[in-house]
């Protein structure tokens, strides 16, 4: 029986390990902007996260938000308040603010939970309302709470002095309170505010926010740098998988009994990266294609000489191993790319380099 896979046998293995390795990888945090109409919430979270916000719900008079809108990208989901309205007692606001947060955290899924919550107050106007108070004391956790100061370009300092004593009264800490501007005003404090979110947010939803903000261009690169410790484990769950393979050794016709264990391997570290869409069918599918192609005896011949008939575990080990370190630094060069606003690099699979990868890896390994 022949030990090759299908080109659709091969996509349908792809598409499933990353769908699993997203799950796994890519958790989307959920943060709640909260305040009065007019407060800037809209305008504060388009300035920080960009386009994950439409243009269209940013304006001025009539609200543009008109319930929990919904906002989200592959990497952060945002609920957007519609604020306390002309009309509308501050009893309602609260009960409704009190309800959406109840049906979020006792969702079952912690993915779905309100994982940090933005409560805006504008800055010009200086005042801290009993509704305000109460939803910060009563309604929000105050581990997730930070509470946002807009418009501070044209606040007074006398005005936000008095802000910050209303607030740190009420038992607000003082390193809870952030001041800003959306981008017409600067964007004033909005890397203090992002940094601040980096530190309260549980540590599964911090790379992914890492990568949302657009004000820190630097600390997405970052986000991507961190996530090595994470691809060397996928790459040894990888290599130790394919030694058990190797452990009786496979004739050299049947070397692709490997592929599904390194398929697997390349889904995961696409997931891990971020890889979607187009990235997927020009960075990702190529490198399936040619980790099956290695796989053959005449490939394995070239790349290691003096082979032999079979591959045993040694060999599964390295193969796999340089596979998956040439296909990591391949995916974390588009994903740093990408967080830094630069044109894709050509990635693709270049022999000569994996060989190079290949003898690294076996040098490395000679070494203990």
């Amino acid at each position: 029986m022949s030990t090759e896979m299908t080109k659709e046998e091969l996509d349908s293995k792809f598409n499933q390990e990353y769908e699993k390795a997203k799950a796994q990888y890519c958790k989307k945090p959920n943060i709640l902007v909260c305040g009065y109409t007019g407060s800037g919430k809209t305008s504060l979270t388009k300035t920080i996260l960009g386009d994950v916000v439409p243009a269209e719900a940013v304006g001025e008079g009539r609200p543009k938000t008109m319930d929990y809108c919904h906002y989200e990208n592959d990497v952060v989901s945002i609920w957007d308040s519609q604020g306390l309205e002309l009309g509308e007692t501050e009893a309602a606001f609260m009960e409704k603010t009190r309800e959406f947060i109840r049906s979020r955290v006792t969702d079952m899924d912690v993915d779905k939970h309100i994982h940090l919550v933005w409560y805006t107050i504008q800055g010009p106007g200086a005042r801290v309302t009993d509704c305000d108070l109460a939803l910060i004391k009563e309604i929000f956790p105050t581990k997730d709470l930070i509470v946002v100061i807009t418009k501070s370009d044209i606040t007074r300092p006398s005005q936000k002095e008095a802000l910050k004593r209303v607030l740190m009264e009420n038992g607000v800490s003082e390193d809870r309170i952030v001041f800003t501007s959306d981008e017409e005003g600067e964007s004033i404090g909005c890397k203090e505010l992002v940094d601040l979110s980096l530190e309260m947010l549980p540590e599964a939803y911090r790379d992914a926010f890492a990568f949302a903000q657009n004000i820190n261009r630097e600390r997405k690169k970052q986000a991507v740098l961190e996530k090595a410790g994470k691809a060397k484990a996928i790459i040894v769950a990888a290599t130790t998988a394919a030694g058990a393979a190797g452990a009786v050794p496979i004739p050299l016709s049947d070397a692709a009994v490997i592929t599904p264990i390194q398929v697997t391997m390349i889904a995961s570290l696409a997931a891990l990266y971020g890889l979607n869409g187009k990235e997927i069918t020009v960075a990702a599918m190529p490198f399936i294609a040619r980790a099956v192609g290695t796989m053959t005896a005449s490939s394995l011949l070239k790349l290691i000489p003096g082979l032999g008939s079979v591959v045993n575990a040694s060999v599964a080990i390295l193969l796999t191993g340089a596979m998956g370190w040439f296909v990591q630094t391949q995916f974390e060069k588009l994903a740093i790319a990408k967080a830094l606003g630069e044109p894709p690099p050509d990635v693709k699979f270049n022999f000569d380099l994996f060989r190079s990868f290949l003898d690294n890896y076996k040098a490395k390994n000679d070494r203990g």
